[in-house]
């Protein structure tokens, strides 16, 4: 005869325990202040009251510099009396936003799967 522990111990083994959902795609459906991402054919949506999104998708930022120097020519003569220059300066690029609707999105869940990460755009 079984121990009742051991009986107990099987029940919960047996249990239906709910499979936790892995990384999935959604589709970029609104950008925006309003921003809408649905999964699983639309059944699902994911907006700012329960997603979050990684800033890469939203805005892209780059910094870079420049020093160059040389000789100015006119049609392959030069340019004047003084043709040497040197230049050089820096700056950044804002490119806005990446994503648009219709987008593919890598989307992955919190662990309560209530809240979900708006990651990357998938090409």
């Amino acid at each position: 005869m079984e121990d009742w522990h051991a009986q107990m111990a099987n029940e919960f083994r047996n249990r239906d325990n709910p499979k936790l959902m892995g990384c999935i795609l959604g589709k970029v459906q609104a950008i925006g202040d309003n921003w809408l991402v649905t999964i699983r054919n639309g059944t699902f949506k994911i907006d700012k009251t329960n997603g979050y999104i990684c800033n890469q998708i939203l805005r892209h930022e780059a910094e870079y510099s420049y020093e160059h120097e040389g000789t100015t020519t006119v049609g392959g003569c030069l340019g004047g009396p003084n043709t040497n220059y040197s230049s050089k300066g820096t700056g950044k690029i804002h490119i806005k936003p990446i994503w648009k609707v219709g987008d593919l999105v890598k989307v992955t869940p919190d662990e309560s799967g209530q809240h979900y990460f708006i990651d990357d755009i998938v090409r």
